[in-house]
């Protein structure tokens, strides 16, 4: 059964390790920029809104997709949880596909490998990728990550989160730690062809992963040069030809919340 999945990508100026990490740019391209031309080459995507909030230092961010031409949603700045219900409400999406503003890799190919599952298997209320962020168990690099969940189980996390900040701040967060027993969930593992090593950080939070990327995509172009989307098979090979480039970002520690550390 096809199912109109849209996709939610959430940015906002405001980063304590990076502010304004969503607009730097990465051969000429911001970040926000890179990632709605990668979720827009999904064939499964109905429709691509911006969730950002309503702090005046967003308005940059506002400004920016009115020239691309992609809608924008603007809410609470703490709340990420209530920002995302009320955006998928005002444009009347059922079907939610969280992506976050500081992933220039996130992939379309995963995108829809993940929405078939989610059709073909539409009893579940929330499935991921990432191993509902077990460190031990997770498959895939930081900045893969990805997941699906219906608006109405989403409604439902608010209700039973009974306002705790942490699910405020992580909206997904409910589903696998306290929801865990409420809700049909489910992982996807990936294609074996798309996974990059969970060893490998692939988003962007500090200055170093800022440089980081910089460096992998000039790796990248110059061997791919008439490529304008970037593979992750060809990634992996780039990885291996320039192992130091890993060295940029290796140290830096992924913000877990304390509670699934």
């Amino acid at each position: 059964m096809k199912i109109k999945v849209a996709a939610i990508i959430e940015a906002r100026m405001l980063s304590n390790r990076l502010p304004g990490k969503v607009l730097k740019k990465i051969t000429n391209k911001e970040i926000l920029k890179i990632i709605i031309e990668r979720v827009k080459q999904s064939k499964k995507i109905d429709k691509i809104i911006v969730a950002t909030t309503t702090n005046r230092k967003d308005d940059k961010i506002v400004s920016f997709l009115k020239k691309l031409k992609i809608p924008c949603y603007r809410g609470s700045s703490h709340n990420v949880l209530n920002r995302i219900i009320n955006c998928a409400k005002k444009y009347k999406i059922n079907h939610i596909l969280r992506v976050t503003g500081d992933n220039p890799l996130t992939d379309c190919l995963l995108i829809d490998h993940m929405i078939t599952y989610y059709e073909k298997n539409n009893k579940f209320d929330y499935i991921t990728n990432n191993h509902f962020a077990d460190k031990k168990k997770r498959k895939i690099a930081y900045g893969l990550d990805l997941s699906i969940f219906s608006l109405k189980s989403l409604q439902l996390v608010k209700k039973l989160s009974k306002n705790d900040k942490v699910f405020q701040e992580y909206p997904t967060l409910y589903y696998h730690t306290d929801g865990k027993n409420k809700f049909k969930t489910k992982n996807i593992n990936s294609p074996k062809e798309l996974i990059i090593s969970n060893k490998f950080r692939l988003t962007v939070d500090t200055i170093q992963d800022l440089k980081f990327f910089k460096m992998l995509f000039k790796e990248y172009f110059k061997l791919y040069k008439k490529d304008e989307y970037v593979e992750l098979p060809k990634v992996m090979k780039i990885f291996k030809k320039n192992p130091s480039l890993l060295k940029i970002n290796e140290e830096i520690i992924h913000y877990v919340p304390k509670i699934i550390s």
